[in-house]
């Protein structure tokens, strides 16, 4: 008994001087790169102010009833016992849910299409996903409400002309519309994740199937599927987090009929007469602990799944000659595409040249007057584009500037705590559009801030949202540059500032100048955060866009939405020229 005990003493004094050890190590570390070490502590502090603050405040308003100054969770059960509250979060699981089924018959076809046959245009399919990617959902849902809405929708007039119907035959205003355009917009986050997994995988495998006799659907089964399983589930969350948090296309095709999702939700009582700020930052908490979950999962189950498809060698894959059907799988791929972005931006051309909507398109009924009264005499129009001009670039720049200051401390320093960053800089991605409006509002309109009503919470929002992606870009571009040319010119004397300003910066640029253009394309028709930040007098491209969606004013609402579509796409095609179709697929 008393060896045991002196055992154990010896292990915990052991112990203890390891602790110390590790912290002496960590204090040695912070004091030896103090210049560094304060930028880190800085960085920390702001990123802590504008993600973690918010969040908590969105809690505490829903933990805290005010007339009674006590926590309670009154305000959860009233969630999920009153009937319109918990339909709508029932209708978004069946979104979800539905959306993803949707797209694992779309991507994975496509995605094993372009990366394991001889079907023709291949790059062009790739090229096409990227710019349904970028193509915003909301304005995609309004080009389909010009083709399928009940009231002199395209596709039903042209239905009847051919078939002699006396009614509609589409209604996209409907839960299975939102579904069939939800999954038009989301797909290409499964596509991207399974075509790289196919990209990389070892060919030898299949190949070696196919010596021993297996079918081409046999490989795909038994061998192909099951090794890019962890891409197609990591895809999978993607999609699910995607349709969970989305606002602007349910609240384009199911708010009109009384189809609520959660997201559509918070908006409605957050902006209800009187507001209900404490019921819709409940509304709000279950999309950050569905998304926060799904992001875990993504990070801590598939990240432990250990598929080793990369050799030391790279085989080009043997592509697989399906002799016809490589024309089906052709027409498939560039049709699905089509539908998404050709179809909806051909609509709204079309609404904005005639004169009176609903009639047949003749010259007499042409006309390119609503594109000149846009902006003609047009002041909200005009303030709404110079409003949306300087709130994306202010954001993208800030967003740039800052993340590649986070991922140069994350991937250049060795200071203490530096993966806390790195979290802090993802944690925004599980921030719905809406619920990080309504929590800004919530944290910053009361005094000392009074930011409410202003463009600078536009600008935090933008930026803090925008977050994530700057920092996974900056990382990226940062981990592709080699630390020795760094260290180069610290041989040689230049501080480390003048070698992030001659050395890193510069080899970096195309990378940041790329995500600074497609964060400005998002800021510039962001719908889901600027609905809930907008008052009166601060007009946006996309409140605009709404606002004539519930006036019906589909002739303007063509105009406004086909010049932000176009915008949108050109940008993101300029971008994609800089760096490649890498930096899609990050």
């Amino acid at each position: 008994m008393e060896d045991t005990a002196i055992t154990k003493l010896k292990n915990t004094e052991a112990s203890l001087k390891s602790w110390a050890a590790v912290a002496r190590h960590s204090i040695r570390g912070w004091f030896y790169e103090w210049p560094r070490t304060l930028v880190f502590l800085i960085v920390a502090l702001i990123l802590a102010f504008f993600v973690l603050y918010p969040l908590g405040i969105l809690f505490y308003r829903s933990l805290f009833d005010f007339e009674t100054q006590t926590w309670t969770l009154a305000n959860y059960a009233r969630f999920f016992t009153e009937p319109q509250l918990a339909r709508a979060f029932l209708t978004t699981l069946k979104l979800a849910f539905y959306t993803s089924i949707v797209c694992l018959f779309i991507a994975l076809p496509m995605a094993w299409a372009v990366t394991r046959t001889n079907m023709p245009g291949r790059s062009l399919v790739r090229s096409l996903v990227v710019l349904t990617f970028a193509t915003p959902s909301f304005l995609g849902a309004i080009g389909w409400i010009v083709l399928m809405g009940p009231n002199a929708g395209i596709l039903n007039d042209l239905a009847k002309w051919v078939f002699g119907l006396d009614s509609n035959l589409f209604n996209i205003y409907t839960f299975e519309g939102m579904v069939f355009v939800l999954s038009l917009y989301v797909y290409p986050f499964l596509f991207f994740s399974v075509s790289s997994a196919l990209d990389n995988m070892d060919p030898g495998m299949e190949q070696a199937a196919r010596i021993l006799g297996a079918s081409n659907l046999r490989v795909i089964m038994t061998v192909t599927l099951p090794v890019v399983t962890p891409a197609i589930l990591s895809g999978l969350v993607l999609v699910i987090l995607e349709s969970f948090v989305i606002f602007g296309a349910p609240a384009v095709l199911g708010a009109p009929k009384f189809v609520y999702t959660l997201s559509t939700t918070v908006h409605l009582l957050f902006t209800s007469d009187p507001p209900q700020f404490d019921m819709a930052a409940t509304a709000a908490t279950p999309i950050l602990m569905v998304t926060t979950l799904l992001l875990l999962f993504q990070r801590l189950y598939l990240g432990k799944k250990n598929y080793v498809t990369v050799r030391g060698v790279a085989t080009q894959p043997e592509l697989v000659d399906v002799g016809m059907w490589k024309y089906v799988l052709s027409g498939f791929c560039i049709g699905v595409v089509f539908v998404g972005v050709g179809l909806p931006w051909l609509a709204l051309f079309q609404a904005s040249i005639v004169k009176i909507w609903g009639l047949p398109i003749t010259w007499a009924n042409l006309t390119y007057m609503h594109y000149v009264d846009l902006f003609a005499d047009n002041e909200l129009v005009l303030r709404a584009f110079g409003n949306s001009f300087k709130l994306a670039m202010s954001a993208a720049m800030i967003a740039v500037m800052f993340n590649f200051v986070i991922a140069w401390i994350v991937e250049r320093t060795s200071v203490p705590g530096k993966e806390t960053l790195a979290f802090l800089a993802m944690l925004p991605l599980s921030f719905p559009g809406v619920a990080l409006g309504m929590a800004l509002v919530l944290a910053f309109s009361a005094p000392p801030f009074d930011l409410y009503g202003t463009l600078w919470l536009f600008v935090i929002a933008y930026a803090v949202k925008g977050t994530p992606f700057a920092f996974m870009f900056a990382r990226s571009s940062l981990k592709q540059i080699h630390e020795e040319l760094e260290q180069s010119s610290r041989a040689l004397g230049a501080g480390w500032f003048k070698t992030i300003r001659e050395i890193t910066l510069p080899l970096v640029k195309k990378g940041l100048l790329s995500v600074g253009t497609i964060l400005f394309a998002q800021k510039f028709r962001d719908a889901q955060t600027s609905v809930m930040l907008y008052v009166g007098g601060l007009e946006v491209v996309s409140i605009l866009i709404l606002d004539f969606v519930e006036e019906a004013e589909f002739s303007t609402l063509g105009a406004m939405a086909f010049l932000v579509l176009t915008v949108n796409l050109s940008l993101v095609i300029i971008s994609r020229r800089f760096v490649g179709k890498a930096s899609f697929e990050l």
